[in-house]
C-alpha cells in the first residue's frame, strides 16, 4: 500500500486535507522488524515517528541498562514527549522500541513543528495525546508511590494484553522487570502466586491471563 492510501486511511478523519498532504509529501514510510529501536536516548530528533501498524514500546532510560516502561504507542498515534523535545530542540530521553513488526511514517521534525503555527488539526491532535499520555505518567507514578508490585504488575499485564488483544503474553520474567524496574525474583515470586489464585497460567515465555 503507498503512503497516500495509508495517510488516507489512518489520518483522513484527524487531520485537515492540506496537512494529510504535507504527510504524504515530507513523511517516509518505514517497516521495522520486532524490537527495533526507532528513537533513541540521548540523540537528536530527527524525524517524528507516527505509528500506522503495530505497537511500539515508550521506555525512560539512563543509558546505564536502567530503565521504566512508560507506555505503549498503537496505531495513529505518536510521542507527545519526543514532538515536545523536538520543538525545545533537545535530545531525546526516551527510547521507542518497537513491539512484533512495525509500520510507521517519519516526518522531519522541522515539518512537524511548522504545524503548530499552521493546522489547527493538528494543534488539537497534539494537546488531546499529550493530555492522554501525560495522564498515564502520572498513574504509572501514583502506581509506583502508593501501590504495591503485585497491583502494579497485573496492571502491567491487563494494559499489555488489551493494548495487544490477546490474553496470551509472550514475555520472559526478566523483560517484565526491567520495564518495572524490580528484581526478576520479585516478579517470579509473584506470578507463581498469581497462577496460585488462578488468575493466570504460567507457560514457557509466556503468561495466559485467565
Amino acid at each position: 500500500m503507498k503512503i497516500d492510501d495509508i495517510v488516507s486511511k489512518n489520518f483522513s478523519n484527524i487531520f485537515e486535507p492540506k496537512l494529510l498532504q504535507e504527510i504524504c509529501k515530507y513523511g517516509i514510510l518505514k517497516n521495522a522488524e520486532s524490537r527495533k529501536t526507532i528513537l533513541e536516548i540521548r540523540r537528536e530528533i530527527q524525524f517524528i515517528p507516527f505509528i500506522v501498524a503495530g505497537i511500539a514500546k515508550v521506555k525512560r532510560r539512563d543509558g546505564t541498562g536502567n530503565g521504566i516502561f512508560l507506555h505503549y504507542l498503537i496505531e495513529n498515534q505518536t510521542s507527545a514527549i519526543s514532538v515536545t523535545y523536538a520543538q525545545e530542540h533537545k535530545k531525546s530521553e526516551i527510547r521507542i522500541k518497537t513491539e512484533g513488526n512495525v509500520t510507521y511514517i517519519a516526518v522531519p521534525v522541522k515539518v512537524v513543528n511548522s504545524w503548530f503555527s499552521k493546522y489547527e488539526s493538528w494543534r488539537n491532535y497534539y494537546f488531546k495525546l499529550n493530555q492522554k499520555q501525560t495522564s498515564i505518567l502520572i498513574e504509572k507514578i501514583n502506581d509506583i508511590a502508593f501501590n504495591n508490585l503485585e497491583y502494579r504488575l497485573l496492571k502491567y499485564l491487563e494494559e499489555t494484553s488489551i493494548v495487544k488483544n490477546d490474553n496470551v503474553i509472550y514475555r520472559k520474567h526478566f523483560d517484565i522487570a526491567r520495564d518495572l524496574k524490580v528484581s526478576r525474583e520479585a516478579v517470579s515470586r509473584i506470578l507463581k502466586k498469581m497462577e496460585k489464585e488462578e488468575v493466570l497460567t504460567l507457560g514457557r515465555n509466556k503468561i495466559i491471563l485467565n
